[in-house]
């Protein structure tokens, strides 16, 4: 009886390990999802992979980029980053309305490599940083329910 309760606590205790990835809809439509590993199907449902522990700095590089794309004086230097296993690839177009800026985020997570276009120059920096703190808040938004429900 004593083996038997040892073998359940380890088994429980096992089972019960934290999810290291939470998958962010490119869309905003429908919530984020925990997960212990990456699929294929999460590449074609739209899902952008970060590793759950990254995700506080990945948050700060998002509104590090909002507040660039406000800024009313740009000058054609855009800065990449790297957050864990994502990067932010960055390109400044001088137009002459003004420099528009353009992101693509890829992440390499668990082998699996996924590509988002955060901000694209087809769109005015405006409208690109309305996109990047929309996306901020519905991550803020699921993370806060995610960290209730547990």
């Amino acid at each position: 009886m004593k083996y038997l309760f040892i073998l359940v606590f380890i088994c429980a205790t096992s089972a019960g390990k934290a999810q290291k990835y939470i998958l962010l809809d490119e869309s905003i439509s429908l919530p984020a999802v925990y997960t212990d590993h990456l699929s294929e199907l999460n590449k074609y449902k739209k899902f952008f992979p970060i590793e759950v522990k990254d995700l506080p700095q990945f948050v700060s590089v998002l509104q590090q980029i909002v507040q660039r794309l406000k800024e009313k004086k740009l000058t054609n230097e855009v800065r990449n980053y790297t957050v864990g296993c994502a990067q932010f690839t960055g390109k400044a177009f001088p137009l002459a309305s003004g420099e528009r800026i353009d992101y693509v985020l890829t992440s390499t997570c668990d082998g699996k490599k996924v590509t988002m276009h955060l901000c694209d120059a087809k769109l005015s920096n405006a409208n690109n940083a309305y996109f990047v703190e929309t996306w901020i808040k519905y991550i803020q938004n699921n993370v806060k329910s995610e960290a209730g429900s547990r």
